[in-house]
């Protein structure tokens, strides 16, 4: 025996300290099995590309399709292009690897009798209102392009009747066929389900679009996370390196990029822009030019020379006289020109002042927000969805959902922030 330290454990006939190191043995192994199992199941989530916490589990992708197969009228041998626009929304969702998979059940399912009651009796219970609005689009897309037979028509309403969305199925109906022109009075809550924003031609549109021609539009469409954008020129778009073809719809996902000829839309352009159909308020900016210097300001100053607001469009004052014009207008003092994003400000001496680089700037720059003396209550936040006309929206890099609710007291000239 060792009389400097303890004693080792011993099992009759076994190995002094082995069964200590059996355990140590067995927990390392336990704890690397888990580490490869967080590690695989990080891995599948990347390439779904879906977020951790996501509304449906990827066990419904084989019945989604199966719907989508349902509502597809197939003439003939299917082409790789009619597959791919019949899986609409999905082609978007998935990385090739996946996409392919999906292309091989549609084509299995488009050879089966599919049952939609039982469908929609799955997919009531595990799909999130906004997917089943967004499947609604898809399904209804499915039907038009295929000529909206009336038997097409009558499973599409008892489909979604099925998923407890009827209501919103007229309301989706009626606005994809009216597209933006829809009269409210029309749905049954008084309110579209989507958004809508129109680009194109600026006398026609909401956001002017260069080139395009009086009849030609796009369309995105918004449901709280989702937006949605549908191709009505004569034009193919590029959207995440795939082409949307006159006709087609998408789902635009943060951080993607729309590619319309020379001119990109991002999809933080497309919040922005939704933004401002809403009337949230926005940040405006001042501006002092010295020379070749353009100065940003948050209030006005002595120095300041233009008040700049960007919403759907560009509203420019002079707050000075300017040897420089916009559209054609010469700057002088207190004249207001509306303008778009495309426009520059040009100045006598050949210089420019870019606005599309100038709205960049002022994102990274901030603003501040004037309160109105009509409106005693404010809701600030950086979600959308929780705010009202002339409310502030705050930045989106704020982690997690902020709301404040701010109340002013002019007369007291006091405030509350909740």
């Amino acid at each position: 025996m060792d009389s400097h330290g303890p004693a080792s454990e011993e099992r009759p006939g076994g190995i002094p300290g082995e069964p200590r190191r059996s355990v140590l043995v067995l927990d390392s192994m336990l704890r690397g099995a888990s580490r490869v199992q967080r590690s695989v199941a990080r891995r599948w989530r990347r390439l779904l590309r879906k977020p951790r916490a996501i509304a449906e589990s990827t066990n419904l992708l084989p019945t989604l399709i199966q719907v989508l197969a349902a509502f597809t009228r197939v003439d003939g041998e299917m082409l790789e292009e009619e597959i791919d626009s019949s899986l609409g929304f999905l082609r978007y969702d998935y990385p090739e690897a996946v996409y392919s998979e999906l292309r091989k059940l549609f084509r299995q399912a488009l050879e089966q009798q599919q049952d939609l009651a039982a469908m929609a009796a799955k997919l009531a219970a595990e799909l999130s209102d906004d997917r089943k609005i967004l499947l609604g689009v898809q399904l209804y897309d499915l039907i038009t392009r295929s000529g909206m037979k009336p038997e097409q028509v009558s499973a599409y309403h008892d489909f979604m009747g099925r998923l407890g969305m009827a209501a919103q199925a007229i309301d989706i109906v009626y606005q994809l066929n009216a597209n933006e022109q829809a009269d409210p009075e029309f749905y049954h809550e008084g309110v579209s389900p989507l958004e809508a924003l129109s680009f194109g031609d600026p006398a026609n549109c909401d956001v002017a679009l260069r080139s395009f021609t009086p009849e030609e539009r796009l369309l995105a469409y918004r449901h709280h996370d989702l937006i949605i954008l549908k191709n009505l020129s004569a034009k193919s778009l590029i959207v995440q390196g795939r082409l949307l073809k006159p006709g087609e719809f998408c789902r635009i996902y943060p951080g993607q990029r729309v590619l319309v000829g020379e001119q990109v839309i991002t999809s933080q352009d497309l919040v922005f822009y939704f933004n401002a159909k809403r009337n949230v308020t926005l940040p405006h900016i001042f501006v002092a030019i010295n020379n070749e210097e353009v100065r940003l300001e948050k209030s006005r100053s002595r120095d300041s020379d233009l008040e700049i607001a960007f919403g759907l469009k560009v509203n420019v004052t002079a707050l000075q006289d300017l040897r420089a014009s916009l559209r054609g207008v010469t700057l002088r003092k207190g004249t207001r020109v509306e303008a778009q994003l495309s426009d520059k400000i040009l100045f006598r001496d050949g210089g420019e002042l870019d606005l599309e680089e100038l709205k960049r700037r002022v994102g990274a720059f901030g603003g501040r927000f004037v309160l109105k003396g009509s409106k005693t209550e404010y809701i600030a936040s950086n979600n959308p969805n929780r705010l009202d006309d002339d409310d502030i929206l705050l930045s989106p890099g704020i982690g997690g959902e902020v709301t404040l609710r701010i109340t002013c007291d002019y007369q007291r000239k006091t405030g509350r922030v909740e």
